[in-house]
């Protein structure tokens, strides 16, 4: 219980910061105040409250988890263009956590978040790759996977890689999928040997 009532009060001092107006409500002393205080301001329309209010129920803070609960406080925080809501709404979508499986839905949400978050441009770069939840377009996934992977994301430069190699929605280029397979290595991923082997023999 302990633990609970530390990571609401620290979730609520961060919904609270410069914002104190909107709730009304005196700032939480124990755990039962931290959710009254954050139910108030998302009910009110504080963004980073229904975030914070999401992932109790999402993190099983207040108790069982629940992430139909969730799931409501995620799409009104995503309603108001919050990215973490998206994405994580779109991964409830995706899975059919707290929500009907719809992964049209959960690419939607990708897309809105992908322009400056990585991990939405990669996992709409794999979903337009498979045709999962959206018509398959492997141009559309190099792109996504070629913007993730300039930001330095790894498991998207493995990806973009691997397009090179067979050139699929891209010009094939196995000078390109080596830089990417190493870039992916030099960053942690592990990129099987032999795949970074076969790569460089077509350079010969």
């Amino acid at each position: 219980m302990f633990r609970k009532i530390a990571i609401a009060a620290v979730i609520a001092a961060a919904t609270l910061g410069g914002e104190r107006a909107v709730a009304q409500v005196a700032p939480p002393d124990n755990f039962g105040q931290s959710l009254t205080w954050l139910e108030r301001a998302a009910e009110s329309g504080n963004v980073r409250a229904q975030y914070n209010l999401a992932r109790v129920h999402d993190l099983g803070l207040k108790g069982a988890k629940d992430p139909a609960k969730a799931a409501q406080w995620y799409d009104r925080a995503a309603g108001q263009g919050h990215v973490p809501s998206m994405m994580r709404l779109g991964q409830m979508y995706h899975d059919g956590d707290g929500v009907s499986p719809d992964r049209g839905k959960a690419a939607a949400l990708y897309r809105k978040a992908a322009a400056g978050e990585q991990q939405a441009q990669f996992n709409l770069a794999v979903m337009l790759e498979s045709g999962s939840g959206v018509v398959r377009n492997l141009e559309e996934a190099a792109t996504w996977y070629t913007k993730a992977a300039a930001s330095g994301y790894g498991p998207a430069q493995l990806n973009l890689a691997m397009l090179y190699l067979r050139g699929a929605g891209v010009e094939k280029s196995a000078a390109k999928a080596v830089h990417l397979l190493e870039q992916a290595r030099a960053g942690g991923v592990a990129v099987p040997a032999g795949i970074l082997d076969f790569a460089r023999k077509q350079l010969q």
